[in-house]
């Protein structure tokens, strides 16, 4: 299938498609409502031709739909018809999560989003669970969500930012045992050198998880909850 996906962040809405280079971009911000942003993403997209959306949505997703407003973002996101606003099927699934699938192959794989807010997801034998760590503290006794922010990173500079960000690793791989783990989002090309057991995949990978929720991709993805199960796809045998 020929897939749009909408991934929905704090600044901006990235969109990739089947059968087209590249990524373009949107401006969201906390004022955009999913109304303004079908149009915006409409638009942005005219020339393109999809038969599916997958939605990356920056909140929570209960039996694959919207469960709760976005914090950084406008209002009217859970009762929007988003399948009438398009004129296509539209499946959804939390933006950390998304991005998460996208670079999973096995195993128990962590990722950990480093944008304008920070999202986190744990895929442990092919389910995937998506987590809220900003609570969670740093040793300094600093919340997640206080420092590892790209506001964050611009008001202290990069030097303190990467400080905070190599604690957080270090704790979410003591907490979650994690035999992979992925750092994303827009500020996590700035982490260099690269934690041990951690690896870099930058926003376009989350194209492969947005594949991953239609039939005929590789692993099929369907929601279970506020979970996903994973069922991967029968290599044929050699003859």
């Amino acid at each position: 299938m020929n897939i749009l996906m909408v991934d929905v962040g704090g600044t901006n809405i990235k969109l990739m498609a089947s059968g087209h280079e590249g990524r373009r971009k949107v401006p969201s911000g906390p004022a955009m409502t999913a109304e303004e942003m079908v149009r915006e993403v409409l638009h942005a997209t005219e020339d393109w031709q999809y038969e599916a959306v997958t939605l990356g949505y920056p909140s929570l997703v209960a039996d694959g739909k919207p469960a709760r407003e976005p914090l950084n973002l406008g209002g009217g996101w859970l009762k929007f018809d988003y399948e009438t606003a398009f004129q296509k099927p539209v499946r959804f699934i939390n933006d950390a999560a998304m991005q998460a699938l996208g670079s999973y192959e096995g195993g128990r794989m962590m990722f950990l989003g480093l944008g304008t807010s920070t999202g986190a997801t744990v895929i442990v034998d092919d389910v995937i669970i998506p987590l809220e760590v900003g609570m969670m503290c740093l040793p300094s006794g600093a919340r997640f969500i206080d420092r590892l922010t790209d506001a964050r990173r611009q008001k202290d500079g990069r030097k303190k930012w990467l400080k905070s960000v190599y604690a957080a690793v270090e704790i979410l791989q003591d907490v979650f045992k994690p035999d992979d783990m992925v750092l994303g989002g827009g500020n996590a090309k700035d982490v260099d050198p690269m934690p041990e057991g951690c690896r870099h995949r930058d926003n376009q990978q989350a194209f492969a998880g947005a594949t991953r929720l239609w039939p005929g991709a590789d692993m099929l993805v369907e929601p279970y909850g506020t979970s996903w199960r994973i069922t991967k796809r029968k290599k044929p045998k050699a003859e």
